[in-house]
């Protein structure tokens, strides 16, 4: 219920809480400032169609093929109700569930209260800010209506035809960030009435509610149609470490690169564009985050990719997840951890200097 003409303030506010360092929004320098301006000033329909998970599947099959998508289980409400078989490798084991890291804080996470509610989603109208920048332009869609099924997103989650998905897969929303789950035996999880409840639970406030708001107004998540996604869950075996790419690009050309491997908690190394290893991003404390590799092949091949994906774009990174020696894209992000992460501040001044607000 915030006033728009109140969003920079409290931007400002989110922005000292996170940094330490002042928002200059009239003339920011560094790439997090920038990163800011772009939330609020600088969102094009483009982007907030590439943040959706469903329908930038599109996008990357025109640019760089079907070869790089992940096999989709399932998608609801889809109006095929089309379930596609996956292409991956099923793993059949004993091991139950786990979350994927920084999904849920806690053991019970917060589920809204105890009594269901369903929650119509708003319909958002048009708007600009200051300097006749467009914001966002919002999906002109109709209330939801509790009577209508087929758009209640409270049964959506009924909807899942278990029996047709295999024993482990990646439960997620299309709207949000990390709003996921990882289910590494199906058997297990449906056998478990109360976890089974629970995540049911909170996939169902995921999809009744706006991400945007969580992490300081990234305005590309705004009135993004919410949607379940499923997927395989892609490891060459059920408890080895994730591995993912993240490429920064700028106008089109690559410019950082962070190998990313998820473990008990999640390690990063970054390189430059001629893959020297960088400090780039840093702990609260100022220390530099565990190094755990060096530049590979694979990670030079995201290259071309990211160069086709992002050339529309003064600035967007491009993720890929590394599956069987093979690269999958993940996901497109243009407003990386909020613009909130603690950058090297060399690094930060100078990835700034890439961006050019006049382009928007």
């Amino acid at each position: 219920n915030l006033p728009e003409s109140e969003y920079p303030k409290y931007l400002k506010k989110i922005f000292k809480y996170r940094t330490g360092e002042n928002l200059n929004l009239k003339n920011p320098k560094t790439f997090n400032e920038k990163i800011q301006w772009i939330k609020l000033y600088g969102v094009t329909p483009l982007m907030r169609d590439l943040t959706d998970k469903v329908k930038v599947r599109d996008y990357v099959r025109e640019k760089i093929g079907e070869e790089y998508l992940k096999p989709v289980l399932q998608i609801i409400p889809n109006e095929s109700q089309e379930t596609m078989r996956c292409h991956c490798e099923q793993v059949n084991d004993n091991l139950g569930l786990a979350r994927q890291s920084g999904d849920i804080s806690n053991d019970i996470p917060d589920c809204r209260g105890t009594e269901k509610a369903v929650v119509p989603r708003l319909r958002f109208p048009k708007f600009q800010f200051r300097e006749n920048r467009v914001l966002a332009e919002y999906n002109d869609r109709a209330l939801i209506c509790k009577d209508n099924d087929n758009n209640d997103v409270s049964t959506y989650f009924d909807r899942i035809d278990f029996d047709k998905l295999p024993d482990s897969f990646v439960i997620k929303t299309n709207h949000g960030c990390k709003w996921q789950y990882i289910i590494k035996n199906k058997n297990e999880f449906l056998q478990n009435k109360r976890l089974f409840e629970l995540i049911k639970r909170n996939m169902t406030g995921w999809l009744e509610q706006e991400y945007w708001c969580f992490e300081g107004f990234e305005m590309q998540y705004k009135g993004i149609e919410p949607k379940i996604l499923i997927e395989p869950l892609m490891r060459e075996e059920i408890n080895t470490p994730q591995r993912e790419i993240e490429v920064y690009c700028f106008n089109g050309q690559p410019k950082i690169y962070i190998s990313v491997q998820y473990e008990e908690k999640r390690l990063i190394c970054c390189y430059d564009n001629n893959f020297n290893i960088i400090d780039l991003i840093l702990h609260p404390d100022g220390n530099n985050l565990i190094i755990i590799e060096k530049a590979d092949n694979l990670i030079k091949q995201t290259s071309d990719l990211s160069c086709k994906l992002s050339k529309e774009f003064n600035f967007v990174r491009c993720d890929w997840l590394i599956y069987n020696n093979k690269l999958y894209f993940n996901e497109m992000t243009f407003t990386p951890y909020s613009g909130l992460v603690n950058f090297n501040k060399k690094w930060n001044k100078n990835l700034g200097r890439l961006i050019n607000l006049e382009r928007l």
